[in-house]
């Protein structure tokens, strides 16, 4: 049985939310249909978005390394998701869009994730909803203010 200090800690509800997320990734996002997509390619693909993004900026965004992105990026090509090309403006940088498949399943994920954000706003609240993204935020810039300072 948890005592009160159990169910409150932190990296338990932090390990519990990744998990069950993960669960609900796996059974909601109906990506069975593409053979070789894993769970862990959804922040990278999704932060392509529909305009597209240097292969730099989205390992910036993501606080990743370019070549963990470049990684991820090549199995997303190969599943004929994703497109790289030479930035136009910058030769040595690559820009990486959504192919017409990639297009219809970031609309798909997208639209499950807008309803699972309507469902958790529901059981919160609106406002409780806004300041549990809020503070989300928050902690994630502690902690890269926090990472960068350890790397110095």
């Amino acid at each position: 049985m948890l005592n009160e200090d159990t169910t409150r800690m932190t990296s338990r509800l932090l390990y519990l939310l990744k998990r069950l997320s993960d669960e609900w990734y796996c059974n909601e996002l109906c990506h069975a249909q593409l053979e070789g997509f894993n769970n862990s390619y959804i922040p990278l693909f999704m932060s392509i978005g529909t305009k597209g993004i240097s292969n730099s900026k989205l390992a910036s965004n993501l606080s990743i390394t370019k070549q963990a992105a470049s990684k991820v990026i090549k199995e997303l090509e190969e599943l004929e998701l994703v497109r790289s090309e030479k930035c136009c403006t910058d030769g040595r940088s690559m820009m990486l869009y959504l192919t017409d498949k990639g297009i219809s399943f970031y609309e798909h994920i997208k639209s499950q994730m807008e309803t699972l954000e309507q469902e958790y706003k529901k059981e919160v609240g609106a406002k409780n909803y806004e300041t549990a993204i809020n503070v989300m935020l928050k902690l994630v810039e502690y902690h890269e203010h926090l990472n960068k300072a350890v790397k110095v």
